[in-house]
């Protein structure tokens, strides 16, 4: 009571400290959150702020360049030199010189002015201060600023002094430094009070890359994007993403500016596939919204960095706390953990010895090495808590695991044990609902089961209903995954009669060979068959070597099987007697094959008999002699085929040494040989899949072509040579496989030799 006392004690002080640490840990990640989202907020809004005052700066900046664009334009309104090319329909060329001097002035007064264009309508004149062109003086249909043009036919569509964001195109001059077009705002000062369509102009074009450079500096080095929106949607800037006059009326986060009737504000948003801070402001009279695109990520990186400082800070507190923990409850139960661990192993130790004290004490009984007097054996079954009545009647029941070579390949052997165990008690806990029972590991692949007190009629068979082996069976296979087969005993009328149950059921086991893996065996059955007297069927295994012998191989497996399967209606010595008998047989059989056909391989008689005492059914037996079947079967088929080679390259050699014999036939090839004509035409056709007829023809003609080639002679004394028997069947059958006549053959043939020689 006191170990148990000391140990409750050191359990309930680490629970405190651990739940204390860990309330610690806890409290700051809360807190560590909370802050996180409110520093968040805060990091927003002065985002947002500093923003804002960014952009208020961007808009002054605008401002100002609208404003410089109107004073330069009210000044060249008022200028006297300026005034001639806007109103007189004819200028004095030192006029127009002075005042183009007066233009290019004004250009290069402000950085910010691109180009200033004077137009006079009556004379559909363009006058250009420009760094893009030498010429200063255009006329309109030949003005490469083609826009330019289309604005004064339809100036009343723009309004005055207002900034108006296109691109220059500079295509037609053909430039060397390849520049197409140039972004600018353009400002046109016209006589609004005039309702004529047709009006002189003062256009000043405002450098886009300047204003710019103001704006937002160099924005390709910075994390944020800053540019202007019309009330459209679209870009009137350039952008690190889109250039100027890109239309942005379809991304989701422009929409929510354009939609939004407030003059400034923020959100976050998808922003090109970045969560980003959308900041924005409408605050002048142009119309224009100015916008700044921040990466959320870069706002946050310094929250973040706290956020995840504190959290390892807090892993770092719960840590050391269980650390501490742990070494102080170490510290503390050390010396009752030592104590509580000799107790676990003495009481382990007890266990196993009480254990095994069991499982001898029934185990010697089964093997007849025990005591069996019911008297004596009662004290010891009563001493080792077995509930079992040595004086009543008693059943012994086997199981015998199936496949069990495949468990050794797979477990270990204290693995193996564990199995053998959750069968005995799978089996054990669905017997003892109907009797009392013990189980007892016999090793191997064995288990038996002892077996009395079931509530029966006295002449009761089988004493346990066949359904409830089979739940047994059905059950380890469900949680054991392994297959059983059971053997049951008679019964017998106390603990005297349980070795030779034991015997009993072990030998009813052994017909498992012919029922199969799974099989429930009465020993009442298999003890019935020890009446029979088995006779070897000395006749059916010389049909077994008749068969073997001619080659016939399933035959010969037919009679092994019939042979050995007819054993299973006898005691399982009658098994023994016969594969023994079979083996020498088979044995002597493939040594006289072996001798006749000259056929050299090893048998080892050996392998055949490892099957009786090996194989867990007949089939695994069958096995070792199927496998000697079917070599020598291959052995013979191989003999058989060589000698059919031979037989063929008889034939052939024949035929082309006597070609020219007219009386060459089939049945004088047989004759020859000492063969049937049947035999070889068969057996011929079959390895060359061509008669011998049509080799001789073959042959023949082949010949025949080669001295139509190389010789003078005459073709009927070529078809006598050849072994035609007369000219016109030779020119027949020649023509028919030739496709030409002899003669032709030989003509083509020498125009073809003639020609190789001429190339080369």
């Amino acid at each position: 009571m006191k170990v148990k006392a000391s140990d409750s004690g050191v359990k309930f002080f680490a629970t405190i400290f651990q739940s204390f640490t860990l309330t610690i840990a806890l409290t700051i990640v809360v807190l560590s959150g909370v802050l996180h989202f409110y520093f968040e907020d805060i990091s927003l809004k002065q985002t947002y702020s500093s923003t804002l005052t960014n952009l208020a700066q961007t808009s002054q900046e605008a401002s100002i360049m609208a404003v410089n664009a109107r004073t330069f334009a009210k000044q060249m309104y008022n200028d006297m030199n300026i005034s001639k090319l806007l109103y007189f329909s004819s200028v004095d060329p030192l006029d127009t010189s002075a005042a183009m001097a007066q233009l290019n002035s004004y250009r290069a007064t402000s950085l910010f002015i691109d180009s200033i264009y004077i137009y006079n309508y009556q004379t559909d004149t363009f006058y250009t201060s420009a760094d893009i062109s030498t010429n200063s003086i255009w006329k309109g249909n030949e003005f490469y600023d083609t826009t330019a043009v289309q604005m004064v036919k339809h100036i009343s569509d723009y309004k005055a002094l207002m900034p108006i964001p296109r691109k220059i195109p500079f295509e037609s001059l053909m430039l060397n430094n390849q520049e197409k077009e140039r972004d600018c705002y353009t400002f046109l000062l016209y006589d609004t009070l005039s309702h004529k369509n047709e009006k002189n102009v003062i256009i000043v074009n405002i450098s886009e890359t300047q204003m710019h450079k103001n704006i937002d500096g160099m924005i390709a080095n910075s994390d944020k994007n800053t540019f202007i929106i019309d009330d459209r949607g679209v870009l009137i800037t350039n952008s690190w993403k889109n250039a100027m006059l890109t239309d942005l009326s379809n991304k989701s986060y422009i929409q929510e500016v354009l939609e939004s009737g407030e003059s400034e504000g923020y959100f976050l948003s998808e922003a090109e596939g970045v969560k980003s801070l959308v900041t924005y402001t409408a605050p002048d009279v142009l119309g224009w919204r100015y916008i700044r695109i921040a990466p959320y990520s870069v706002i946050t990186k310094g929250i973040n960095h706290v956020r995840i400082y504190t959290i390892v800070i807090a892993i770092a507190i719960l840590l050391l706390g269980l650390l501490t923990s742990y070494l102080i409850t170490r510290k503390l139960s050390l010396n009752v953990n030592r104590k509580l661990m000799k107790l676990m192993i003495l009481e382990t130790e007890r266990r196993n010895h009480f254990m095994a004290l069991r499982q001898d004490l029934v185990r010697n009984l089964l093997l007849g090495s025990g005591c069996a007097n019911p008297n004596g054996l009662n004290e010891k079954f009563k001493l080792c808590e077995i509930k079992l009545d040595a004086n009543e009647n008693c059943v012994v029941t086997v199981l015998k695991i199936d496949g069990y070579g495949e468990l050794v390949e797979r477990y270990s052997a204290s693995d193996r044990s564990l199995l053998k165990i959750g069968i005995m008690n799978i089996a054990q806990e669905l017997l003892n609902p109907f009797c009392r029972s013990f189980s007892v590991d016999m090793g191997h692949d064995r288990i038996a089961i002892l077996l009395n007190g079931w509530e029966a009629a006295s002449d009761s068979h089988p004493i346990l209903p066949e359904s409830l082996w089979r739940q047994i069976q059905s059950s380890v296979s469900d949680y054991i995954k392994v297959s059983v087969s059971i053997a049951v005993s008679t019964r017998g009328d106390d603990a005297r009669s349980v070795s030779r149950l034991y015997t009993q059921a072990t030998e009813a086991l052994f017909h498992r060979l012919f029922f199969g893996h799974g099989c429930l065996i009465y020993a009442e059955q298999i003890e019935s068959l020890k009446a029979k007297s088995y006779v070897y069927p000395i006749s059916k295994e010389k049909q077994l070597i008749e068969e073997l012998m001619l080659g016939r191989i399933v035959d010969a497996k037919r009679i092994f099987r019939e042979v050995v399967e007819e054993t299973a209606a006898y005691p399982y010595m009658s098994y023994h007697l016969a594969v023994s008998h079979l083996a020498f047989a088979v044995n002597n059989a493939v040594s006289t094959i072996q001798k006749n056909n000259d056929i050299s391989w090893d048998l080892n008689i050996n392998a055949l008999l490892a099957g009786l005492n090996d194989a867990e059914l007949v089939n695994d037996m069958y096995r070792p002699f199927f496998e000697v079947f079917e070599q020598v079967s291959a052995s013979l088929e191989d003999k058989k085929n060589t000698k059919h080679d031979e037989v063929v390259g008889k034939i052939i050699a024949i035929v082309q040494q006597k070609f020219m014999i007219q009386e060459l036939s089939l049945d004088g090839i047989a004759e020859e040989m000492g063969l049937s004509a049947t035999y070889i035409g068969r057996l011929f056709k079959k390895i060359t899949l061509n008669t011998i007829l049509n080799y001789i023809i073959e042959v023949r003609m082949d010949k025949a072509r080669e001295l139509l080639l190389t010789t003078e002679l005459p073709i009927g004394d070529i078809a006598e040579k050849t072994g035609f028997s007369n000219s016109p069947y030779f020119y027949k059958a020649f023509k028919k496989i030739n496709g030409v006549s002899p003669a032709e053959f030989r003509k083509n043939g020498r125009l073809q030799d003639e020609r190789a020689l001429d190339i080369s």
